[in-house]
């Protein structure tokens, strides 16, 4: 029995590390993007696109060592909860590389001048609250601090506002300049990207309650 679940703890670790990696590979995924906005970087947005498939990859990972612990050792109560925790937490950070990646792929049909007009400090404010969001969550779940994973979730409000605001600021732009049109539009869905990307941090929130209290808690 000893032996079973030093085995188990062993994997959890295992686990526990790809998430560590997929946690900072997320966070250099939308600050990439946000420079790519910001300089016009074509070869980073592609580097982005093109690293994404190793972000699936360790999601594949995650999910593949989650299975096979529970399958092979049989977790019980804390221990099954965790493991089901890590499994769905991997799946976030996965969608949330893939806005990033989505980002990525708009900054690079983007074309002409006039970014500076379209909410560019707007939207960077708005990759700053996803990576403070993110880095919370990533704390919340690493100490098994379900105070501080709530408040994640209620910071998500900001992002939603912030979101509003963009967007009321972009059909103005668009109105009274219509050669903002197609930037217009593209910036709009990068900041439509990135308030998804609060909501998948709000879910990992979800999850570390989960963990913590043993049950399911709806934070949106």
């Amino acid at each position: 029995m000893l032996e079973t679940h030093h085995i188990l703890d062993v994997k959890k670790q295992q686990i526990e590390a790809h998430l560590a990696v997929l946690f900072e590979e997320v966070k250099n995924a939308l600050d990439g993007a946000m420079i790519c906005l910001e300089t016009g970087n074509r070869d980073g947005c592609d580097a982005i696109v093109r690293n994404d498939v190793r972000i699936n990859e360790r999601r594949r990972l995650v999910e593949q060592d989650c299975l096979v612990a529970i399958a092979s050792q049989q977790p019980v109560a804390n221990d099954l909860r965790d493991i089901v925790a890590d499994m769905r937490i991997a799946s976030e950070l996965e969608r949330m590389a893939d806005y990033a990646s989505d980002i990525a792929r708009l900054v690079m049909s983007m074309n002409g001048p006039g970014i500076d007009k379209l909410g560019l400090a707007e939207v960077r404010s708005m990759v700053d609250q996803c990576q403070t969001m993110l880095s919370d969550v990533e704390r919340a779940h690493r100490s098994a601090d379900a105070a501080l994973a709530r408040a994640v979730a209620a910071a998500d409000d900001k992002l939603d506002a912030s979101l509003k605001g963009i967007i009321d600021q972009l059909l103005a732009a668009m109105r009274g300049d219509t050669t903002l049109v197609d930037n217009g539009t593209r910036m709009l869905w990068i900041a439509h990207n990135l308030e998804r990307c609060g909501d998948r941090a709000t879910n990992i929130a979800e999850q570390v309650v989960f963990r913590v209290e043993g049950e399911a808690t709806d934070l949106n």
